[in-house]
């Protein structure tokens, strides 16, 4: 009977769901900017009867809505950001809202909206059936760039949770027992000495050219490490105009792997490259980690218990 009520609900309020999950795709923002997209959906909450904390683990466009009291607590995740230069209007051909603007790449217009109706939806079954529990939704920024739950977790704001689900948009429906790689991201700060690059260029010391052999020394790295390994990166600053020396450079780094530990020592060696690229230009080197997640522990209880649902619901027509 909860499930009934649950799908009813849903049923009957399809067309608000895709207009949220609609104007979501066209406001498309990026990570811990998501200002618009994530106060639509914690307005939706809260109207909704859910009590709304916003701006939780010092990011403006994270919060968290619950219903109920007592246990079990039950928590959803959604997420909301977008990526950079994949503006996209709803065609199945290259055609942006806006030329280089920011894009939904990944679906999380759908996914953060499937997350706030679901908690919707189970809440009104709560009602409906006199179910006794606690239902949380967390609105969860930067997906994209490893952030948002991260610091979440960082600030305890999923303490007290039995159990937490998530979710993505995908070619198939089913609730996978994959994992999913550890990953560190990292910025490393080269700093050298500016110089006119034709008048002396012997008073230099280029932190590009600092930053372009680290990305050297990593790609000779990658025949030694683990096949499951990925390094990828991009040079964020490279200088102003070619006549003068950069006397700074920046560049950032995902490492990931299928094991924390594996990562860790990866990163390691990462360190050891970029300090050998400074101490070959004769700059300085700072790396500084930005995020840093391990890898997913996926539960099979869950995950049965979600696949079963999803057969009683049926394949989407």
């Amino acid at each position: 009977m909860s499930k009934e009520t649950a799908l009813d609900w849903i049923s009957s309020n399809e067309p608000r769901i895709i207009e949220i999950s609609n104007k979501i795709w066209e406001l498309a923002e990026l990570g811990l900017m998501e200002y618009e997209s994530s106060k639509l959906l914690a307005d939706e909450l809260e109207k909704k009867g859910f009590n709304v904390d916003r701006g939780i683990a010092g990011m403006p466009s994270a919060f968290s809505a619950t219903y109920g009291s007592g246990k079990p607590v039950i928590g959803i995740m959604g997420e909301y950001d977008a990526l950079p230069g994949l503006s996209q209007k709803p065609v199945p051909y290259k055609e942006p809202l806006k030329e280089g603007g920011p894009g939904h790449g990944c679906g999380h217009n759908i996914h953060g909206t499937s997350g706030a109706a679901a908690a919707i939806a189970t809440k009104v079954a709560m009602e409906a059936n006199d179910i006794m529990g606690t239902v949380k939704f967390f609105g969860c920024p930067a997906e994209e760039i490893d952030i948002g739950k991260v610091f979440m977790v960082r600030d305890g704001v999923f303490e007290g949770v039995d159990a937490c689900l998530s979710h993505h948009p995908g070619q198939a429906n089913t609730a996978s027992l994959r994992s999913s790689t550890a990953t560190t991201q990292a910025r490393y700060v080269f700093k050298g000495v500016a110089s006119h690059a034709a008048g002396d260029p012997e008073d230099g010391r280029s932190a590009l050219d600092a930053v372009e052999l680290m990305n050297m020394g990593v790609n000779y790295l990658r025949e030694h490490v683990i096949e499951k390994a990925r390094i990828h990166y991009i040079i964020e600053d490279g200088g102003e105009v070619p006549n003068v020396v950069p006397p700074y450079a920046r560049s950032w780094y995902f490492i990931r792997a299928p094991e924390r530990e594996q990562v860790a020592e990866i990163y390691a060696r990462v360190l050891d490259v970029a300090k050998g690229a400074a101490l070959m230009t004769g700059t300085t080197h700072e790396a500084r980690i930005v995020t840093a997640i391990s890898n997913m522990i996926p539960s099979k209880t869950l995950a049965d218990l979600v696949v079963g649902n999803m057969r009683v619901i049926g394949a989407p027509e």
